[in-house]
Order: C-alpha cells, then sequence, then structure tokens
C-alpha cells in the first residue's frame, strides 16, 4: 500500500514538473509572439512614412516626393517667358536643352513670405519632356513623413496638395505638418499652355 502511494506520488510531482515546464514554454511563446507582433507594428509604421524633400514657399511647408527630385540647385539666371502664366517664373539652359522654371508659391496661390531672391532654390524634377524645376524659398532637407489620415487630412486647398503629414522627429512636440504634393497635378495647368520652342 505504502508502495501505491509513493509512486502516486512520484507521478503526480511528474506531472506538477512537467505542467510548470509547459507553463513556462507557453510563457515564452507568448512573448514571442508579442515581440514578432510589436516589430511588425513597427516595420509596418516604417513602411507607412514618405521619404520627401521639405520645401518652404509662402510661409508654408511643402513635400516634394523624393523619388521625383533630380537635384537642388542655387538660383539661376532666367530668360522670361513671353506671354506665360504669372506662376511660370522663366527659363534656363542646362546640357544644351531648356528648362521651365515654375514658381511653387505662385503656382499654389500663395504670397512669398520673402522677396529676397537671392535665397531661393531651383528644384530640378525628374523629368523629360519638358524639363522641369521648381522654385522654392527654401529647400530645408530630406525627411520622413507621416501622412496625417481622417479629419486631419480632409478639405484639400487644391488638386495638387494630395494630403498632410507631420515630419518624424523625436520631439512630438516640435512636429510640423505640411502639405504633400502631387507634381504633374501641381503641372498640369502649366505645362499645355507654354507655347515657346523646346519648353
Amino acid at each position: 500500500m505504502a508502495r501505491s502511494v509513493r509512486r502516486k506520488l512520484r507521478q503526480i510531482e511528474r506531472a506538477r514538473v512537467r505542467t510548470v515546464e509547459e507553463r513556462t514554454q507557453q510563457i515564452l511563446d507568448e512573448r514571442t509572439e508579442r515581440l514578432a507582433a510589436r516589430r511588425d507594428a513597427a516595420d509596418a509604421q516604417t513602411e507607412a512614412f514618405h521619404r520627401v524633400l521639405l520645401c518652404g514657399a509662402g510661409r508654408e511647408l511643402f513635400g516634394l516626393p523624393i523619388d521625383a527630385v533630380a537635384e537642388v540647385l542655387p538660383p539661376q539666371n532666367c530668360m522670361p517667358a513671353p506671354d506665360g502664366p504669372p506662376a511660370l517664373f522663366g527659363l534656363f539652359g542646362r546640357s544644351g536643352r531648356l528648362v521651365s522654371v515654375i514658381d511653387l508659391g505662385l503656382a499654389l496661390g500663395l504670397e512669398q513670405a520673402s522677396p529676397d531672391h537671392e535665397n531661393h532654390h531651383f528644384v530640378l524634377l525628374r523629368r523629360e519632356h519638358p524639363q522641369v524645376a521648381l522654385r522654392v524659398e527654401r529647400a530645408h532637407a530630406v525627411a520622413d513623413v507621416l501622412p496625417l489620415m481622417g479629419e486631419e487630412a480632409a478639405s484639400f486647398r487644391n488638386d495638387a496638395v494630395t494630403g498632410y503629414g507631420k515630419v518624424r522627429s523625436g520631439d512630438a512636440d516640435r512636429e510640423e505638418t505640411l502639405s504633400l504634393l502631387d507634381l504633374e497635378g501641381l503641372l498640369r495647368p502649366f505645362l499645355p499652355t507654354a507655347s515657346v520652342p523646346g519648353v
């Protein structure tokens, strides 16, 4: 009788040990799943960011898709475009070709923040026919921007603004809101009316 009781006690003890081991393994598995889910969420958030060139125009901040930007240039001497719209700032030559310069602020109907033309930048776009540069008051930096969703992103000013975003920053108090631009929508009103050869 005592032997069978000891045997049952050993079996209970083995079952208890196995249960603790199984519980430990279950806890480790759950932690692994939570960490993997957190990493997936972080990856998804990183993918949600858009890489843009931050540009100032008319006291506002805009984001140009970085893959559409070929180069940022200092101000160039431009020839005026006869009979062009006010936003068509002029033309300059580059590598034997004419480049149309469109003033970003005027194209969006904004007043210029600074009359000082020496500090402006020309953002040459990755376009072949025609070649176009945007004249901006300042090209600040390349940054990651998180697009805003819902009510924050409603009521776009015009067709050229596809949304709004916040610049990714470690300091939440200094996050800046900017407008995200659709370059084709921005350029569409200007390109068909250009009547200068080579533009």
